[in-house]
């Protein structure tokens, strides 16, 4: 019966909400008759806000193209760059690939001839970005080069930088880890002397996953510590304009993480246990999940320490955080190193045994993962022409019969695994679902919600709960400490404590973040039409990459898989 009057809530208030941004609209349009100036041009961007929200992508396209026309009649370069970057993203976040390609060349050539290099290569890279998205790796790979190509004639780094970041990251996902740790080295030199140093930061963390997949232990002590650097630069700055430093505990965690790695690996035992405290206390009041890494890296430091019991003992919590969380592949690397430690404590014959369950296992991953390499050579380097040329008839044959075999190896693991993880994230997503209900996000938690009952924190967070729920405010990407300290009228001590005291402990950096991964979780199950990207930006995200981490690591799974399951579960439920 609960259940039945929440759902006539929710129902309500998104009626109520409809209802309410249709009458802004309305307003605004009257209004705008009599404003002129920049006043005018935020009321058309406001209108371009509102078609965005209501997912309408003719409304938002005829909205943007007026707020561009008036910028432009106004001369106002920065806002006409504004509203031209913004329906370019537009057409990505609606997949108008035809419109987006076509429209690509002119708006460039506006942003050139202002010079606005920042807005001229970000808004280049949402190609690069969109056929990644699409699995288009050959033809992102090829733009990304196209943008390394423009950046060096025109000598532009910051243009070097994120074409070089593009070009590591297709051969990241192409999981070419030689040319992928080239490019994110070139990014970080272009990008070091930015002041924006976004790109940056995801240089550093994807970098230090070529250098650890590469063991070159010494290059990643090196990294860690220019890394560190610049983020101690970018805590002052955080400092400097009000926001709260906890937000950067996860991209510090990172960092602690792969500095205490290279230590440890390179025989500096002592100060590698304390790097892993350090990054162990960053994990608190974040999921379980995000502890993997960590248990792993204390696995390997008590191994070689030779306390082989501590290292099972912390290998044993990684093999269950795997079990818990139905990751399969981080389940057999957990194994794969509980049967390394077991070696090196002696218990060959248990370590065997462990063996021989992983490596038939590992070995058919390999054979997959080998196909497509030699898949993605083919494609790139004409392998095949090549061989065809050199090989005479008979050697043809035998390779033909070896492709033949290893594609049905790799299309029987691929349907396995696929199988076997759709099935793990359909159980992760009932838990989801049921938790959900059961649980309500963020509230106060007490029998009788008398308001007298409450301390001064407990008001506050009342207060601040109907806000996050009522109002959604959320969902703008700008919403920061000071925005919620002022719409409570009350001071970031008080705001922190209330929060911390009902809230799990909590920062307003988690708090805020819940709020907005529950609105994504929502959106991707209600609003089947919508894409990833939309529901990124409505949720208050303004970083497709920092959306789909918090994402992984709220839910266990990807947006995209969240979604796909959901509206199979609609599906099943309808027939």
């Amino acid at each position: 019966m609960k259940r039945f009057f929440f759902l006539l809530l929710v129902l309500f208030l998104s009626v109520v909400s409809m209802k309410a941004k249709d009458n802004e609209v309305n307003s605004i349009r009257r209004e705008m008759k009599y404003l002129k100036g920049e006043e005018l041009l935020k009321a058309h961007s406001k209108l371009c806000d509102l078609a965005f929200a209501q997912n309408d992508s003719i409304q938002e396209l005829q909205c943007l193209d007026a707020y561009i026309e008036e910028a432009h009649r106004q001369r106002n370069i920065k806002e006409e760059a504004f509203a031209r970057n913004s329906k370019m993203m537009c057409y990505y976040n609606y997949n108008m690939e035809t419109d987006l390609i076509s429209t690509m060349p002119s708006h460039l050539e506006f942003l050139a001839s202002n010079k606005l290099w920042n807005y001229y290569y970000n808004s280049w890279s949402l190609l690069v970005d969109l056929y990644i998205y699409q699995n288009k790796m050959h033809t992102a790979l090829r733009e990304a080069k196209k943008i390394y190509e423009d950046a060096r004639l025109k000598n532009n780094k910051y243009g070097l930088g994120v074409a070089s970041y593009n070009i590591g990251d297709v051969y990241h996902h192409m999981q070419n880890i030689d040319e992928a740790g080239k490019y994110y080295s070139k990014a970080i030199q272009s990008l070091y002397d930015e002041d924006d140093m976004t790109v940056l930061m995801f240089s550093y963390e994807n970098y230090a996953e070529i250098l650890s997949a590469s063991s070159d232990y010494d290059g990643m002590k090196k990294l860690s510590k220019k890394w560190e650097n610049k983020l101690n630069i970018l805590k002052t700055r955080y400092e400097e304009r009000g926001d709260p430093p906890s937000a950067l505990n996860s991209k510090y965690r990172y960092c602690y993480e792969a500095m205490a790695e290279a230590e440890m690996e390179t025989g500096n035992l002592e100060e590698a246990l304390k790097l892993l405290r350090l990054a162990e206390r960053l994990t608190i009041g974040n999921p379980p999940i995000a502890r993997l890494k960590l248990l792993r890296e204390y696995a390997r430091y008590y191994e070689l320490a030779k306390e082989y019991d501590k290292a099972l003992e912390y290998n044993n919590q990684r093999i269950e955080l795997n079990i818990t969380y139905r990751n399969d592949r981080g389940l057999l690397d957990a194994k794969e190193q509980r049967a390394s430690l077991l070696m090196s404590a002696g218990k060959k014959s248990e370590a065997a045994m462990i063996f021989q369950e992983i490596i038939p296992i590992r070995d058919s991953l390999a054979s997959a993962q080998t196909f497509l390499q030699l898949n993605e050579l083919n494609t790139l380097y004409k392998v095949n022409e090549l061989m065809l040329e050199k090989k005479v008839t008979t050697t043809r044959l035998y390779l033909s019969l070896i492709i033949g075999v290893i594609l049905l190896i790799a299309v029987f693991l691929y349907a396995v695994y696929t199988r076997r993880l759709h099935h793990k994230n359909r159980i992760l997503y009932d838990t989801i679902q049921q938790s959900q209900k059961v649980k309500p996000l963020f509230e106060i938690n007490q029998e009788d919600d008398s308001e007298q009952e409450l301390d001064n924190e407990g008001k506050l967070y009342q207060r601040l709960v109907y806000l996050m729920q009522h109002d959604e405010v959320f969902n703008d990407p700008l919403l920061r400490r000071d925005s919620l300290v002022k719409l409570l009228n009350t001071n970031h001590v008080y705001l922190a404590n209330a929060i911390r005291k009902y809230a799990d402990n909590a920062t307003i950096n988690d708090f805020i973040n819940g709020y907005r991964l529950r609105y994504a979780g929502n959106l991707l199950t209600n609003n089947p039409n919508l894409n990833i990207s939309e529901v990124e930006y409505r949720s208050g995200f303004n970083s497709r990459t920092t959306f789909g981490r918090l994402f992984r690591d709220y839910y266990g799974m990807s947006p995209s898989e969240y979604k796909t399951i959901s509206q199979e579960k609609k599906s099943t439920s309808l027939k």
